[in-house]
């Protein structure tokens, strides 16, 4: 197993706990410290059972992030310069 989720990770880390807890109980001498550290170690195996009911199927998907680049051209008409033949315009027939 590589990369767990946080979620994944918070379950594990119930559960170790618990059984921590259990193999401490078992080096105590009083009976009702054995049961209490006993209690805690059922309550989170709860906790982890109730996190293992809610885990997702699946990780949510990362936000995709779009840019769109716009490119404005500047078409603005220049005059033509000297050398630059004018744009010749059609000859109106002239009927008198």
């Amino acid at each position: 197993m590589g990369d767990k989720s946080g979620h994944e990770q918070r379950i594990q880390a119930k559960r170790e706990a618990a059984e921590k807890a259990r193999r401490m109980a078992l080096a105590l001498e009083l009976p009702e410290d054995r049961q209490r550290l006993l209690t805690f170690a059922e309550e989170l195996d709860a906790q982890a059972d109730d996190l293992e009911r809610e885990q997702p199927l699946s990780d949510p998907p990362l936000p995709q992030v779009t840019q769109t680049q716009v490119q404005v051209q500047n078409q603005q008409a220049t005059p033509p310069t000297p050398d630059e033949p004018k744009e010749s315009k059609p000859e109106e027939s002239k009927e008198k």
